[in-house]
């Protein structure tokens, strides 16, 4: 009697956990669009959609090669939930950039970390969502399709 308890538990243990969690988030939509700067494509550019509310889930996207992106809520390419957003967008280049492992035999060697130096490559005002001035409303069953041109 024990084992099929036991397997009842671990049956409903595996619904109850959603079965490996593939599914995104129920009532997302999706989100795509393009970035350019000074109309020009941005590629490797980080957007973040925050809902405006403060309620819902943030979403994010990494541009491609000519500036376009998905939004990611859960899962890749899941979209967003609808609602309204403030969008920042920014990229950066590390410059000194080492591995782990030369990171570790830098800091073995001089007793320091070693120094990493960031360039931000599109105007700091979009990197913040009080300054970005860019907002996006995500409706249910629409087109949500944005571009967002970057000025100085």
């Amino acid at each position: 009697m024990r084992p099929f308890i036991y397997g009842l538990l671990l049956a409903s243990l595996g619904v109850w956990t959603g079965c490996g969690g593939e599914a995104g988030l129920e009532g997302t939509t999706a989100v795509s669009g393009v970035v350019t700067y000074k109309g020009q494509p941005v590629e490797g550019a980080n957007l973040n959609f925050s809902p405006v509310d403060g309620q819902g889930r943030a979403a994010s996207a990494l541009t491609d090669a000519v500036g376009r992106f998905q939004l990611t809520t859960l899962k890749s390419g899941d979209g967003a939930l609808p609602g309204s957003y403030q969008v920042t967008i920014s990229k950066t280049e590390v410059q000194n950039a080492m591995t782990p492992e030369e990171a570790q035999a830098y800091f073995e060697k001089h007793q320091r970390s070693p120094q990493v130096k960031q360039k931000e490559l599109l105007p700091a005002k979009y990197k913040r969502p009080n300054t970005s001035g860019l907002t996006a409303e995500v409706t249910e069953g629409g087109e949500n399709n944005f571009t967002f041109d970057l000025n100085d």
